[in-house]
């Protein structure tokens, strides 16, 4: 009867709320929570669930695993609009809920914050876990990766089935002795070298003999296929792989435990490289057919908040979520539109405080950052937006970028119009996550206006 009590509160919460124009998804859950603690675990969940974490790619993949079922013809419950905290996840079970306490999904799609695993994994269980890496995060909130892998090991269940990057070798340590585990990695790539570099390095030594690690290949942070030439250590091997990155084919090959198969690159960034093989490997633990799962790419992308990419005239206007806090997800992003052919301008809304006042975090995490990429000379200019503006200068100077390629504006929407477009072959507007849309939409469309083109 306390269940359904919980549930009744937070279906008439999330009603009261939507029709006064309210998303009704994370206080609905904290009011279940509230009145029922243990609801993640009390509520009946879909046949199938599937929790999504990790520090950067939770949101892509858990969007893409969910659309891809969808077109399977499975009732899908998410929270793509949620949060990915335990109120926000409670909340995703409830609504998949009848008012009597059915479940009315076939398979649960659950993205989840890592920090908040011990609050939502015990009473979640899921049948499969997936989680896409273990980087440097904000330390003020995650302190190191590492701590983060425990804190899920901790609290996951031994029939958990785990699906997990092998070219990290924190998150490939998650689980306990018995947990299923299922590796997924990509092959090298050109461009991969073989020693770390960089701002952030959170592997450097073999977890069993304490000896430096050497590297097959090495990409970014502590992310490549590491050995010990001391002991013999090796990172997993992956069944799930992807190979073959053809950028300008816009293709990829796919390698199914063993099966290859062609696929649609849904984008050459390599993060989402990993994301699509992620994705893969899950759809395939749960039985969707393997020319489905191929098919599905050509159909699903990642959220246009997260990437986007139009061509206006000669220009291609990159639209890239630049996640503040995380120097390791910044140092993507920076890679990504360093590596545009051509004369390139950059608006940069990275700021974390333009709806706080308050409980802000410092700036050390920039240096967590490779501002270096943006320092190529092909990049003529980079306007700077918000509270956080000096600091984000300094840091690109400290970095080598020209102070003189350095525009700072007060309000973020107005660097739109500060920053150079004409003759450029690429304009990057990077935002973080609390501006996407607030900021990011209005930079994007004001500058598809400033170029003559029109929304697509």
């Amino acid at each position: 009867m306390r269940t359904l009590l919980t549930i009744w509160a937070a279906k008439l919460a999330a009603l009261a709320l939507r029709l006064t124009g309210r998303a009704g998804t994370h206080v609905p859950g904290r009011i279940a929570r509230r009145l029922h603690p243990g609801i993640i675990g009390a509520v009946r969940h879909p046949a199938r669930v599937v929790a999504v974490t990790g520090t950067n790619g939770k949101t892509t993949v858990s969007n893409l695993l969910a659309e891809a079922l969808e077109a399977e013809g499975l009732r899908v419950a998410s929270n793509r609009i949620g949060s990915n905290l335990a109120a926000g996840v409670a909340m995703t079970l409830i609504d998949a809920l009848t008012w009597t306490g059915r479940s009315r999904a076939d398979v649960a799609i659950i993205e989840m914050d890592e920090r908040s695993a011990r609050l939502i994994l015990p009473g979640l269980k899921p049948d499969v876990l997936v989680c896409t890496n273990l980087t440097r995060d904000s330390i003020k909130r995650n302190a190191h990766p590492a701590y983060i892998a425990w804190l899920v090991s901790s609290a996951v269940a031994p029939s958990t089935h785990l699906v997990l990057n092998a070219d990290d070798l924190i998150a490939a340590s998650i689980g306990g002795d018995d947990n299923h585990r299922t590796f997924f990695a990509v092959d090298r790539q050109p461009g991969d070298g073989t020693t770390p570099s960089g701002a952030a390095v959170d592997v450097a030594i073999c977890p069993v003999c304490d000896h430096p690690l050497s590297w097959d290949y090495w990409r970014f942070n502590h992310i490549g296929k590491a050995f010990c030439p001391n002991c013999g250590f090796r990172a997993p091997e992956a069944a799930y792989r992807a190979r073959e990155v053809d950028a300008a084919a816009g293709q990829l090959t796919l390698d199914l435990a063993g099966d290859e198969r062609r696929a649609h690159l849904i984008n050459d960034n390599i993060v989402n490289v990993y994301n699509e093989i992620a994705v893969a490997a899950v759809l395939d633990q749960l039985a969707v057919p393997r020319d489905r799962i191929v098919a599905a790419f050509e159909r699903i992308a990642p959220p246009t908040t997260r990437f986007a990419s139009e061509q206006v005239g000669r220009t291609t206007i990159v639209r890239q979520l630049t996640k503040g806090l995380v120097g390791v997800a910044c140092s993507r992003a920076f890679q990504y539109v360093a590596a545009f052919p051509g004369r390139k301008s950059v608006v940069l809304n990275i700021d974390e405080v333009s709806e706080r006042t308050s409980n802000v975090e410092n700036t050390a995490w920039t240096y967590d950052a490779d501002y270096d990429y943006l320092a190529s000379d092909e990049i003529e200019q980079i306007v700077v937006g918000g509270v956080r503006r000096y600091d984000q200068a300094l840091r690109l100077a400290i970095a080598g970028v020209d102070p003189e390629r350095i525009v700072t504006v007060v309000d973020e929407i107005s660097a739109a119009e500060a920053v150079e477009v004409d003759g450029m072959a690429a304009v990057a507007n990077l935002h973080s996550v609390h501006n996407a849309v607030i900021t990011g939409t209005p930079v994007q469309n004001r500058l598809r206006d400033r170029l003559g083109g029109s929304a697509s």
